[in-house]
């Protein structure tokens, strides 16, 4: 893949992310529903193109893959932020924050196997040297974003509204269903969900991710 369309893309998703950060106090009033509707449309449309132009890439080949890790990777990103922007709380924060340890996880992953692509017992151990490191600073970064995000609450967070209390169990009832049912029936499912349930899915480990 070009290393100038990798730079763009990293470029302009982590202007939009950082810039949602930077006004976005973990205090700020809810986004309404129009709002978050026309972002998620916008995310979306993003992701779908990033995916896009990795198809039109070498089929299986080491560029594709990056290429469709950068595109997930960067889409959940954006999720888990939007999320926290339309309900800011302590745990909506601490999942945007995760996101990004997630992403870069991710990518390194992809490294250890592109620079470690061999068979030869050297090159399976220099990757499974690589993914161990890999999978330390994932937990280390996860440590960090919980203490930061814990540092960010304040005693003075609003306790969940009644119609949020509800919500979430409408959204718990759809994964259920969707965890419910197995191969293609539950991706199927997961891809029916609304924007907000899928990502709840996919914080809580269920269904596959919404952009595959």
């Amino acid at each position: 893949m070009p290393g100038g369309w990798r730079r763009s893309l990293w470029r302009g998703s982590a202007a939009w992310v950082l810039g949602a950060m930077a006004v976005v106090p973990l205090l700020a009033a809810e986004m309404d529903d129009d709002a978050y509707r026309e972002a998620v449309a916008q995310l979306d449309a993003r992701a779908e193109k990033a995916l896009a132009h990795c198809k039109r890439l070498a089929a299986g080949s080491a560029a594709q893959r990056r290429c469709t890790v950068e595109a997930d990777s960067q889409h959940a990103v954006d999720a888990a932020q939007l999320q926290a922007q339309r309900h800011p709380s302590g745990n909506n924060r601490f999942k945007a924050l995760a996101a990004q340890v997630d992403r870069r996880h991710a990518l390194a992953v992809e490294d250890c196997k592109t620079r470690h692509a061999g068979n030869d017992k050297d090159s399976k151990s220099a990757q499974q040297d690589c993914l161990r490191e890999a999978k330390q600073k994932r937990a280390a970064g996860i440590q960090d974003a919980h203490q930061q995000a814990a540092s960010e609450v304040s005693i003075f967070t609003p306790p969940k509204s009644e119609a949020e209390r509800q919500r979430e169990a409408d959204l718990d009832t759809a994964i259920r269903k969707c965890d419910s049912l197995l191969g293609d029936a539950n991706v199927q499912c997961v891809r029916g969900l609304s924007p907000e349930a899928r990502l709840r899915a996919i914080s809580r480990g269920s269904g596959a991710s919404p952009t595959k």
